[in-house]
């Protein structure tokens, strides 16, 4: 008996300090995953429900491809987050943060020139959380959802 508690208190106690030390070290930290950097185009959105995607002949296909495009990067120098695309017609860059409980928040300067309807959802500045789910990038602000996949 006394030798299988022997045995039982090191792994209780190694499973208690490998736990412990797992969950302190993520703990408060804004771990930004690999796997969100690159570029990225909008799929469709969903909006109270409703999927809306890009009709199969954009309104302008000469301006990147009736395409909205979106790249998230990181300079080495600051580890600082950046942010740059296009939404059909209009520029945009700046930079993005990412906060705990997959918060995020992007704070851009774009060019104000007339849009596709299609560009209407895509709202950076009131995107508030974001999810990756089967590889597709997913931005949510309100009752909207934009999705994007990889380019």
């Amino acid at each position: 008996m006394k030798k299988q508690i022997k045995t039982i208190i090191p792994i209780i106690l190694f499973t208690f300090l490998f736990g412990f030390t797992s969950c302190s070290e993520n703990e408060g930290n804004n771990i930004i995953p690999k796997d969100i950097e690159g570029s990225w185009k909008v799929a469709y959105y969903i909006q109270n429900g409703n999927k809306i995607t890009k009709t199969e002949k954009p309104t302008w296909p000469d301006l990147n491809n009736g395409e909205i495009t979106l790249v998230l990067a990181t300079e080495n120098e600051e580890e600082k987050r950046i942010v740059s695309g296009k939404t059909v017609t209009n520029n945009f860059s700046g930079e993005y943060t990412i906060g705990t409980d997959k918060e995020i928040s992007f704070s851009v300067i774009t060019t104000f020139i007339a849009e596709p309807e299609w560009t209407q959802l895509f709202a950076l500045n009131k995107v508030n959380r974001f999810d990756i789910i089967d590889d597709n990038l997913v931005l949510y602000y309100d009752n909207v959802s934009i999705v994007l996949e990889r380019n």
